[in-house]
């Protein structure tokens, strides 16, 4: 059965035992010998150990099963041999990547919403047309509540899916209709509910979000080339 000294060497990414021992100046036979015996380490070494691996000397010796949580890897034991200054330039530099890694995040998430965002506003707009087309002259084309015309939004999608597929109807292609109706009552959803702007809570719906459009410079603006 592998020791646990052993097992935390693996977990910090030392794949034998010669290359840890020299990492640390210990001598290769010795430490071998520490990994086949951990109940024979010296008192001195065992803390030493203990303090590499940020554990405790039970666990060193065998007396306590090592917490996988607390299991260093070659970078965590990287980082605890740096000096107190590298140690606070490793953590600026940290913050800056996980503030970088996080706008990355959000400007993806919203390049994949945007298609939705669109598609939830043509179809709104085509619901309300032929709502509209079909009302009586003076007849006030409206929903007794939110959740009445997100669902009667959601039924015309799905009726519009039905059609779309016709009588030759797949399941395969019904579940990729099924998916984009989910992305597309998400974007809804974003739509119809309350924003933040400017520390104010607003309530908006899609009647009146429309297709950002960005132009790439002020002359391509005024050329009329624009980019959704």
């Amino acid at each position: 059965m592998a020791s646990n000294l052993l097992k935390l060497r693996k977990a910090a990414g030392y794949k034998n035992s010669n290359e840890f021992a020299v990492e640390y100046e210990i001598p290769t036979s010795t430490y071998a010998r520490y990994e086949s015996n951990p109940d024979k380490i010296p008192m001195d070494r065992a803390w030493q150990l203990a303090d590499i691996f940020g554990t405790t000397i039970d666990v060193i010796v065998d007396r306590e099963v090592p917490d996988p949580a607390c299991m260093r890897g070659e970078v965590q034991l990287e980082y605890d041999g740096l000096t107190p200054e590298a140690r606070q330039l490793a953590d600026e530099l940290r913050e800056f990547v996980l503030m970088k890694d996080a706008k990355i995040r959000e400007r993806r998430r919203r390049e994949e919403e945007r298609p939705y965002e669109a598609l939830c506003y043509q179809y709104e707009q085509q619901m309300l047309s032929q709502m509209r087309d079909g009302a009586a002259f003076g007849e006030l084309v409206a929903f007794d509540s939110a959740e009445a015309a997100r669902a009667a939004f959601e039924s015309f999608l799905r009726e519009q899916a039905a059609k779309k597929r016709g009588k030759l109807s797949t399941k395969a292609q019904e579940l990729i209709d099924n998916r984009t109706i989910e992305k597309i009552m998400a974007a809804y959803d974003r739509t119809h509910g309350e924003f933040e702007l400017d520390g104010m809570h607003v309530l908006w719906g899609s009647v009146d979000h429309g297709v950002m459009v960005e132009y790439d410079s002020e002359a391509s603006g005024r050329g009329g080339d624009a980019k959704a």
